[in-house]
């Protein structure tokens, strides 16, 4: 896995997107001071809802943010085949 902090991925991810920090700010209802601080891992515990939101915007997993996993998005869930249905009686 990357040794890619939070705080880098986020901001590289931000900058790929040609998100600015006020953009990011703005839609996550934050200041930009907050997000200024994030990229340089000065908040310690970000609260998680933020950093769903996070991922979300950055169209990434959360997986992925905080540098659990090297792949972007996660993989599309199994789907279930569809159960039998008895045939009609009559």
């Amino acid at each position: 896995m990357s040794e890619e902090t939070l705080g880098q991925r986020i901001r590289r991810l931000r900058e790929a997107k040609n998100i600015s920090q006020a953009a990011l700010a703005r839609r996550l209802d934050a200041s930009i001071n907050a997000i200024n601080l994030l990229e340089k891992n000065r908040i310690s515990n970000p609260h998680w809802q933020r950093l769903v939101a996070i991922a979300d915007i950055l169209g990434v997993s959360l997986d992925y943010l905080a540098g659990r996993t090297d792949e972007p998005t996660p993989p599309a869930p199994r789907t279930r085949p569809r159960p039998r249905t008895a045939a009609p009686v009559g």
